[in-house]
C-alpha cells in the first residue's frame, strides 16, 4: 500500500483530496521523520482577494510567496531523503500562473510554483521522481462545487498513483476552459 503525505489538508480541496487519496494508500497529513514516502501532495489553492495591483502590500506578497513557494520548497526538501524510488510529487494550486485580475501577488506566487515544479521534475527525474502541478480554477468562486472538487481530487489521485512515469513536469489545467474565454468554446 502506498504511503501518501498530504500537506494542506485544512485548505480548500483538502477534505476531498484526503478522501480520494485514501483509496490509493495510507494518507498522513504531516511530514514524517522517516521514509519511505511514495507520494507527496501539496495543496496550495488560490482564493482570489480582488486586490488591485496598486493596492498590493509587501506583506500580502510575502504571505503569498511564503505559502505557495517557500513552504512548498521546504516541504519537498524535507521529504527528499525520504522518497521511495519512483515517488510522485503533486501540487494542487490554481491557474493563476496564466494571470488573472484580482491579486497579482497571488498570480506571481502561483507562477513561481509552476516554474518550481517543472524545475524539480527535470532535476529529480534522474532519481526516478516525478512532479506535476494541477491548476484548477480559483477556490471559493462560482465553479467551486462538490463535483469540481471531486474531479480535482480524482486528478490528484491519478498523478499520485504509481506507474505514471510518462507524465512529469506538467501543469494540468482543470478549469472547464474558463482560462481560454474563447467565444468558439461556447459555440457548439
Amino acid at each position: 500500500m502506498s504511503r501518501i503525505i498530504l500537506l494542506g489538508a485544512d485548505r480548500p480541496f483538502g477534505a476531498e483530496l484526503a478522501t480520494r487519496l485514501a483509496h490509493e494508500g495510507e494518507v498522513e497529513t504531516t511530514l514524517p521523520h522517516e521514509g519511505p514516502i511514495d507520494a507527496l501532495v501539496l495543496n496550495v489553492p488560490v482564493v482570489r482577494e480582488g486586490t488591485r495591483f496598486a493596492e498590493v502590500t509587501d506583506a500580502q506578497l510575502a504571505e503569498a510567496l511564503d505559502t505557495m513557494v517557500f513552504d512548498v520548497v521546504a516541504a519537498v526538501q524535507s521529504a527528499l531523503p525520504l522518497f521511495a524510488p519512483g515517488a510522485r510529487i503533486v501540487a494542487v494550486a490554481a491557474r493563476g500562473h496564466l494571470g488573472a485580475w484580482g491579486g497579482a501577488h497571488l498570480m506571481a506566487a502561483n507562477a513561481a510554483l509552476a516554474g518550481f515544479i517543472r524545475s524539480i521534475a527535470l532535476e529529480l527525474s534522474e532519481r526516478g521522481l516525478r512532479a506535476n502541478l494541477l491548476a484548477p480554477d480559483f477556490a471559493g468562486e462560482r465553479w467551486d462545487t462538490p463535483k469540481s472538487r471531486a474531479e480535482v481530487a480524482e486528478a490528484a489521485a491519478f498523478l499520485a498513483r504509481p506507474g505514471m512515469a510518462l507524465m512529469n513536469g506538467q501543469t494540468l489545467l482543470l478549469d472547464g476552459m474558463r482560462s481560454m474565454r474563447l467565444s468558439e468554446s461556447r459555440r457548439q
